[in-house]
């Protein structure tokens, strides 16, 4: 076979394409606000968006809140999850509040440790706190699936909690987490888990979306 045959029968992945300097530009900045590897996969994401915007139920305050389901809130990254929760559903809460915080985001509530956490009197259901677990990937599962266990154990006594689980696609492995969510519209007042990954969670859960990505302002202040 001859190198032109053999560079037929490649798999074409890539062409080219003429794209002005500035979107080029606009997209490199997307590329930084959004801690995206590339252009491409920033190109990747907004179509994304685009073709799949009607897949699920906007999020709101009432249809989160409505009932005991638990909610599995999706939307790619930079969409408004984060500030959805933080800024609007979160200060509505009249209810105890429990939030694994893996980067930090919620400065708006209490910060506990792993061992306040697992000497918490579930009974006293007055406090809004976050446990931010390690920076290290592998650690911070293995003490979410700690976290996961207790709540398991104590699940009787969370009838007027609600759990928010951030970065829920890191977790989606635990089959703690899974068992959590299985049983939390019994014993729970509210479990919402954040996740721009949906296919682990599927069957557990309401899934809404955050679908303010292509808005400009949330372009320009990235969020979720």
């Amino acid at each position: 076979m001859s190198q032109k045959q053999r560079n037929v029968n490649k798999k074409v992945t890539h062409t080219h394409m003429r794209i002005s300097l500035q979107n080029y530009g606009e997209l490199g900045k997307l590329k930084e606000r959004l801690n995206i590897r590339s252009r491409d996969a920033v190109l990747s994401v907004l179509l994304n968006e685009y073709m799949t915007s009607e897949d699920y139920p906007e999020a709101t305050i009432e249809n989160v809140m409505e009932n005991q389901t638990p909610i599995i809130l999706t939307g790619i990254p930079g969409s408004g999850k984060t500030t959805f929760l933080r800024d609007r559903l979160i200060p509505t809460l009249n209810s105890g509040l429990f939030l694994i915080d893996p980067h930090n985001e919620y400065p708006i509530l209490e910060k506990i440790n792993l061992g306040e956490f697992f000497s918490l009197n579930f009974k006293r259901a007055n406090r809004k706190i976050r446990l931010v677990p390690s920076s290290n990937v592998d650690v911070s599962k293995s003490e979410a699936d700690s976290v996961f266990r207790h709540l398991i154990m104590f699940q009787k006594e969370l009838a007027d909690w609600a759990v928010i689980v951030e970065e829920g696609h890191r977790f989606a492995e635990s089959p703690f987490l899974k068992s959590l969510l299985a049983e939390a519209r019994k014993h729970m007042r509210k479990i919402i888990i954040v996740s721009h990954q949906v296919e682990p969670y599927s069957g557990l859960g309401l899934i809404l979306k955050v679908s303010t990505f292509l808005n400009s302002s949330n372009i320009k202040n990235k969020t979720g």
